[in-house]
């Protein structure tokens, strides 16, 4: 379970601000579970990572999720629902060895680790617009009759089955969900983002606590470490009798 209470949240929601979202996550990662370092976290692949933040969220905000998006047919506005246990896959396991997936097709040999968010990082470190050729660089191997094949140069075909193969073997990393239009009967997948939804709901819940430090700290004088340690429930209390 993960160690997480008012003080740390708001103090991984106040690091986060000038983080960017790959950061965040590690942020909150390594705040509820401080066995593991910030790098250690990184070295996670993006399926185990996603599912310890569906359980952050479980632990802060419960396990039901509610969303509200559009038809991509009609414009009709839409109610989605679930739960985080519904949308936890069980990743697979390598067939190699070293964590390592591999895969034999048209004379190519391939083998390839599962992305993590240390690649993720270099990605956006690099600044360059060909993102695939620097995952493939990281995570991949190829030969074709026992000669090195670059990465960033195999076919398309090739290409695409490292990709089909990663989402099969890393479920997690990659959630959809289905979504049925009842006004035009329209069908289609939409990503879940488990890490930017979860911010977004830190983000609204760290400002709401800073409204309320504001206001009691006003009314009272306490310090903003003796707010944050009172339960939701007083703060709240304390409020209705500020505004009474």
């Amino acid at each position: 379970m993960p160690i997480l209470n008012a003080a740390t949240l708001f103090a991984a929601w106040e690091r986060g601000l000038s983080q960017t979202p790959v950061q965040r996550a590690l942020t909150l990662l390594a705040m509820a579970w401080p066995e593991r370092s910030v790098d250690e976290w990184a070295q996670r692949i993006i399926g185990e990572r996603d599912e310890h933040l569906l359980r952050i969220r479980d632990e802060v905000f419960g396990s039901k999720i509610e969303a509200i998006t559009a038809c991509s047919a009609c414009g009709e506005r839409l109610a989605i629902s679930f739960t985080t246990e519904s949308i936890t896959a069980t990743p697979a396991q390598p067939n190699v060895k070293d964590g390592r997936f591999a895969f034999k097709d048209g004379g190519f040999e391939v083998s390839y680790r599962l992305p993590n968010s240390a690649d993720l990082i270099a990605v956006i470190e690099s600044g360059q617009s060909n993102s695939r050729n620097i995952l493939l660089k990281r995570c991949v191997d190829a030969s074709k009759n026992n000669k090195p094949v670059d990465p960033a140069r195999l076919p398309e075909r090739i290409v695409q089955l490292i990709s089909e193969s990663m989402s099969h073997a890393d479920p997690q990393a990659e959630v959809r969900i289905e979504l049925a239009c009842p006004a035009c009967r329209h069908e289609r997948l939409i990503a879940f983002d488990i890490l930017s939804y979860l911010w977004s709901e830190i983000d609204d819940w760290a400002r709401r606590l800073l409204n309320e430090i504001h206001a009691l700290a006003s009314a009272y004088g306490w310090s903003e470490a003796e707010i944050i340690s009172l339960s939701a429930r007083r703060r709240n209390l304390y409020r209705q009798m500020i505004e009474a």
